[in-house]
């Protein structure tokens, strides 16, 4: 009956498992698994090993310090074949080409080690702006008063600081605060020369506006524009000791660029344009006149700039430089161009 229901076609042999053969398969699967598990545990630490190497820490150094130090061997043997060439000529013309290089390379030192000694003071100045700051917000008593010979140490051979810190050196005692020390240094220290500075960025600015006013080409008011920030920027920096070098001034240029609100510029001009023009005027002459008022104000905002940052004491909520000043001072600009 049960073989009646079921053809002989239908039944299906039992499966046999070689085991051995399972065994196999299975090893090879988990060699493979382990294999692959190591292989990407290795990625993942080459991945967080090259994340947590510094990129560029020193790669741009050493390839501007590799290229600085070929151009210097080139022009080192460049200077020795000179001289001999000079000296199998003539005596004479070997010995003059010896005295010039060793002037151009005398004056190449000078020149870098002034430049090292400018950003050095520079830094000074930094450190003591954050020192004084760090003084105001603590208040305590007794650290101002290292600082204030610091400070001292500093502006040691100026003739013209010397009676304002002959005078600090005899107010301050040890009943004062830090905060009442700093403050005797902002008043009778720093102002003369807040005021001096004031007075070459108002002189700087004026002398801006008009000279772009009455300049011919646009190419000429960058160059005018240029040349005239950069003698302000040493000009203010040398008044609060900083004294930088040409490489300083740049810097110092870059860091007051980066520090400049577009905005405040774009606001200030325009209440300078509408107070010193007319309706007439404007239309006449407002586009010379506009962009001499534009680059007088902007030279003003890079000035008061570089009082901020080279001040070795920051500017108060009292005390600080504003543009109201140099903006009157650029109304009588039309003025004094017709």
């Amino acid at each position: 009956m049960s073989n009646a229901n079921h053809p002989a076609s239908a039944w299906l042999p039992p499966i046999e498992l070689d085991v051995h053969h399972t065994d196999t398969d299975s090893a090879a699967a988990s060699a493979t698994a382990t294999a692959g598990a190591s292989a990407r545990k290795t990625e993942s630490l080459g991945l967080a090993a090259l994340a947590a190497w510094p990129q560029g820490s020193w790669t741009v150094p050493a390839f501007l310090g590799g290229i600085a130090a070929l151009v210097v061997l080139a022009l080192a043997f460049d200077a020795a074949d000179l001289m001999g060439r000079s000296f199998a000529a003539s005596y004479a013309l070997g010995t003059l080409v010896t005295v010039i290089l060793a002037v151009t390379v005398g004056t190449a030192i000078k020149l870098a080690l002034d430049e090292m000694v400018s950003i050095r003071r520079l830094r000074h100045i930094d450190s003591l702006r954050a020192e004084a700051d760090r003084l105001l917000k603590a208040n305590g008593h007794g650290e101002a008063l290292v600082f204030a010979d610091t400070l001292g140490d500093f502006y040691a051979g100026r003739p013209d600081l010397a009676p304002a810190l002959h005078a600090l050196g005899h107010t301050v005692n040890d009943a004062h605060s830090d905060g009442e020390v700093i403050a005797l240094i902002d008043r009778q220290v720093l102002s003369a020369l807040d005021q001096r500075a004031y007075r070459c960025v108002l002189v700087a600015s004026r002398d801006t506006a008009i000279a772009t006013a009455l300049s011919p080409s646009a190419a000429l008011d960058v160059v005018i524009v240029l040349w005239r920030n950069l003698k302000l920027v040493r000009e203010v920096a040398t008044l609060y000791g900083a004294r930088p070098g040409q490489l300083g001034s740049w810097r110092l240029m870059r860091r007051m660029l980066a520090n400049l609100a577009v905005a405040g510029v774009t606001d200030s001009v325009g209440h300078v344009a509408i107070d010193a023009l007319g309706g007439s005027l404007a239309a006449a002459i407002s586009t010379r006149l506009g962009q001499g008022m534009i680059n007088g104000l902007l030279t003003a905002r890079i000035g008061i700039a570089a009082m901020t940052l080279c001040r070795p004491v920051g500017f108060s909520s009292e005390n600080k430089p504003n543009l109201r000043r140099i903006r009157a001072e650029l109304m009588s600009v039309p003025k004094t161009v017709l």
